[in-house]
């Protein structure tokens, strides 16, 4: 219906006869409704009696003295503006579709209440333009909900201070620290770190009395200082100037001065405090971080560079969590918000089809924000190591470009890969390290190019007097935003962006570029940015690599084995999650394979020991089961009389996702690992080259 002749017979509704004959049905309505102009003052025509209930009036001159009988009379004054937005943004979206909002009102008696508001707009010929609205009191419903949220909230908060604590006292390699409530001179925590990193109670170890006062604290400590410096020391940790010198901005105060132990011992300490607020109290609260810095003197300086990056990212992780929870919550919203609707039309196919895509592409950008963060923390520990194989230039850029398909095609993108101008298709990498950096420069790549704009990856293997060796060089070109030039020395930095989410429009953390620096630098490469902004980025990356000393005859990538017939093909799926297993099962049968499970790997190797040779054409293996891990039932398998048996094909299925995972699972000898949470086609992929490996021996 075109929108000329929805509003012709919209017109013919609302007639001055036909409001009259339908108010004694309108005024039964358990819910409120009132109609008023779209124009001008917005002027009500007509209220049933179930608003003055909502607004806790009696009559209609009650009503009309606290609203002026205006729909604008009606919203609370804070809340007006947005509503009127919100309301025009949704009836230029749609003619036919009810807007909502939701907004507060003051009752009568001047209690505050939230509102539901369902409203339509339409041309009439008595009234002319005219909105007719439906509403509901939803306070209780809204109380509810912000109290769960609440809850959630609060064990956030208390995981991330915690969290918060611990990894700044690492990352200062403290001996001690302290977290103080200045404003209430309280002593919150105290902890002593010892050489092999356990935590003990501050007081407890050292044998002093436990103090809940600050100031209590200070005075101890002052009753055996004798020297200017212990007493320039007292100065600069008194509570009153800490407390000040947060209101001036000067959140982080150091200390470096001498001390003499119990034993007579001198130490050079470097004391840190770190100032913040509480935002929920308003107290000011500090971290008090101790070093001993004895044996490092000769490398002060170097420790004051490295405290100046810390404190760099101390403001931008305060950044990050302000970021991290908007960032987090909207996929989550996404996914309870669609899985509630596709529950509420479950038997409307097409709208739940839509509603389950929506979960996957947001369950997909929660996963990236999880992984992104997981791998910033690996790398800032020093637990990420290089695994470096033989590995085909055109299996990687391959597998980037199926990785990127989806995003791509959404955005209508032009997206190319060009490795014209490489001589040696072979090298030494870490594929999995090398995959995710050149991911996340095109991932970032497509998240600034507006659609129909142009994405390329070009490889060049340039000329290099280094026998065995090859430098290679690899170019993120695209059309899109560009970066400013003020940024582009934050760029690399963790939890940095340019504009959060909301600005932006593009979900993210930050993380994704810090993880590709730390790769570069991992991989002792070279990275370098071009960008003008409105005119597009160009991120360049070099690397010297390795060279087979007899590379393969062929350094094409091998096509994958499409013509394996994988339907009917017997799977023995090993998983003790109950979910996980009835998840895993669900998706293999409908791509026609026969499931068998085992709850540990102990009742897989029982299973495949008294199987004959060729009944399961394959085994799917979690890693962290009880009483048998994958690995061990992996090794067991292997080592079975019977070498038909021992040689089924096997592959890792696992929450465990890191590089280092993937290098354990091959070393227990299996054929292949696929990192959790499944994606079918990634999995079906996997089987298929498992197989026809297995087949081709």
């Amino acid at each position: 219906m075109d929108q000329e002749v929805y509003h012709k017979k919209m017109r013919q509704v609302f007639d001055e006869h036909t409001l009259s004959s339908i108010a004694p049905i309108l005024e039964g309505m358990p819910g409120g409704l009132f109609i008023y102009h779209a124009d001008g003052d917005e002027e009500l025509l007509y209220i049933n009696s179930a608003v003055l209930r909502i607004f806790g009036c009696d009559t209609e001159e009650e009503f009309r003295s606290l609203t002026g009988y205006t729909f604008k009379g009606m919203v609370h004054p804070e809340d007006l503006d947005e509503v009127e937005k919100s309301i025009q943004s949704q009836i230029a979206d749609s003619i036919y579709d009810f807007d909502y909002v939701e907004y507060r009102i003051i009752q009568k008696d001047g209690t505050v209440r939230w509102i539901e508001d369902y409203g339509h707009f339409i041309h009439t010929d008595a009234y002319g333009d005219i909105f007719y609205v439906f509403i509901d009191d939803s306070t209780e419903r809204l109380r509810n909900r912000m109290s769960e949220l609440e809850k959630m909230n609060e064990e956030l908060r208390t995981i991330y201070a915690r969290e918060s604590q611990y990894r700044k006292a690492i990352l200062y390699d403290a001996i001690s620290f302290f977290e103080v409530n200045l404003t209430k001179d309280q002593f919150l925590s105290a902890y002593i770190q010892m050489q092999d990193g356990q935590l003990k109670d501050f007081f407890e170890y050292s044998g002093i009395p436990r103090f809940e006062k600050y100031s209590d604290y200070v005075r101890f400590w002052m009753k055996d200082m004798d020297s200017a410096e212990s007493e320039e020391y007292v100065k600069f940790i008194d509570a009153d100037r800490l407390i000040r010198c947060y209101n001036k901005g000067e959140l982080e105060q150091t200390y470096d001065g001498w001390m003499t132990d119990a034993t007579g011992r001198r130490h050079l300490y470097h004391y840190a405090f770190l100032l913040g607020r509480n935002e929920y109290t308003g107290d000011v609260i500090t971290m008090a971080i101790t070093k001993d810095m004895t044996e490092q003197v000769q490398r002060q300086n170097l420790l004051k560079s490295a405290l100046s990056q810390a404190q760099t990212a101390n403001i931008a992780r305060n950044t990050f969590l302000q970021n991290m929870s908007h960032d987090i919550r909207t996929p989550l919203n996404a996914i309870i918000g669609y899985a509630e609707l596709a529950r509420k039309h479950k038997t409307d196919t097409d709208r739940v089809d839509n509603y389950l895509n929506q979960i996957r592409f947001a369950s997909e950008q929660l996963l990236a924000i999880v992984n992104e963060s997981l791998e910033v923390t690996r790398m800032e520990s020093g637990k990420v190591h290089l695994v470096e194989n033989i590995v085909m230039l055109g299996d990687l850029l391959a597998e980037l470009e199926r990785s990127m398909r989806a995003q791509v095609e959404i955005k209508t993108l032009c997206f190319t890969i060009d490795r014209s101008q490489v001589r040696h298709g072979v090298v030494y990498m870490d594929f999995l390290r090398m995959k995710e950096l050149l991911f996340q420069l095109l991932d970032n790549a497509v998240k600034y190019t507006e659609p129909n704009g142009r994405v390329t990856l070009t490889v060049i293997e340039e000329d290099v007097q280094l026998k065995h060796y090859g430098k290679f060089r690899f170019v993120v070109e695209d059309n899109g935003r560009g970066i400013s030039q003020k940024f582009r020395r934050d760029l690399f930095l963790p939890f940095k962006r340019e504009r959060n989410t909301t600005k932006s429009g593009v979900l993210g953390t930050g993380l994704g570029l810090s993880v590709v620096k730390s790769l570069v630098d991992l991989m002792e490469g070279n990275i370098v940015v071009e960008s003008e902004e409105g005119k597009g980025s160009k991120f360049t990356v070099d690397f010297l690599m390795k060279l087979p000393d007899e590379p393969p005859k062929q350094d094409q990538p091998q096509p994958l084995q499409e013509e394996i017939d994988l339907r009917g093909k017997r799977i023995l799926l090993v998983e003790d999650n109950e979910i996980n297993r009835e998840i895993a099962q669900e998706l293999l049968a409908d791509e026609g394979y026969i499931v068998e499970t085992a709850n540990d790997g102990s009742i897989a190797l029982e299973m495949v020991r008294n199987s004959k040779p060729h009944y399961f054409d394959l085994i799917l293996m979690d890693i962290q089961m009880p009483v048998m891990d994958g690995h061990k039932a992996t090794k067991a398998i292997r080592a079975l009389e019977d070498r038909e048996l021992a040689e089924i094909p096997i592959i890792a299925l696992s929450a465990n996702a890191f590089a280092e995972d993937c290098k354990r699972s091959i070393e227990a000898g299996m054929d292949a690992h696929v990192p959790k949470p499944i994606r079918i086609e990634e999995l079906q992929d996997t089987i298929r080259n498992v197989l026809a490996r297995f087949h081709q021996k």
